[in-house]
């Protein structure tokens, strides 16, 4: 690993990189539950919604679902597996509208963006509704760091396709191998963006081992001001 390496520029992910993700999903799910009766209290609720959610969210990956169908299915299967009688698409606009008022910050990543931003350029690329990061993004202000946010739902096409990143590529005016992608998604955004060209960092925020084998990213870090040390020095 060339830890000494410099970049021009970042396509750097929001969930549980920049945002705590964990946490408001935790409590916009209890927040949920609770407006619709439901042992909110109980732990194993919250793990079926987890698992649920997960497998849905892969196939969006893998291009099986759509955005509109995820919003409401995962909560369909939700609803039906605990047995609980309540419309998903109503369970699914509460439980949006309250993730998008929770726009907590993984610690120092207002400190890291300030810096970068003052020496690189910086793209933020996520995954996430276009509805709810739109929200976080304005309660967080840190969208004056960026040069520009790419949002899955809102382009219709979702990392890891090698699209997305092509995409981000054209908006920083800089080739790949001038970008280091970093996120905390083995999946999505490191091998999405080795696959499509990239230099890649893996921040391991709460996370023990990265889930592939035969592939690493180039760069590991677990705090983001770890970042700093790829950014430009001032000439």
């Amino acid at each position: 690993m060339y830890r000494k390496r410099k970049f021009r520029g970042f396509l750097i992910d929001a969930d549980n990189t920049i945002f705590d993700f964990d946490r408001s999903e935790h409590e916009a799910f209890y927040e949920t539950a609770r407006t619709f009766k439901l042992p909110y209290y109980d732990e194993s609720i919250y793990a079926t919604y987890k698992a649920i959610n997960d497998n849905i969210w892969r196939k969006l990956e893998k291009g099986e679902i759509e955005w509109k169908q995820l919003q409401i299915e995962r909560f369909r299967i939700f609803l039906t597996t605990i047995g609980k009688k309540a419309d998903p698409e109503e369970f699914s606009g509460e439980y949006l509208n309250n993730l998008s008022k929770k726009a907590y910050l993984i610690p120092h990543s207002v400190e890291v963006l300030a810096f970068l931003s003052k020496r690189a350029f910086l793209v933020l690329g996520t995954n996430g509704l276009a509805s709810v990061q739109r929200s976080r993004l304005v309660r967080s202000g840190i969208e004056v760091f960026f040069q520009d946010i790419i949002i899955s739902e809102e382009i219709g096409i979702s990392k890891p396709s090698p699209a997305f990143f092509k995409i981000a590529s054209g908006k920083l005016h800089l080739p790949p191998y001038e970008i280091l992608c970093v996120g905390d998604n083995p999946s999505s955004d490191i091998l999405g963006g080795y696959q499509a060209g990239f230099p890649t960092c893996w921040f391991a925020y709460k996370q023990i081992a990265f889930t592939y084998r035969d592939f690493k990213p180039d760069y590991v870090i677990n705090d983001l001001r770890d970042l700093k040390i790829f950014a430009p020095d001032f000439s």
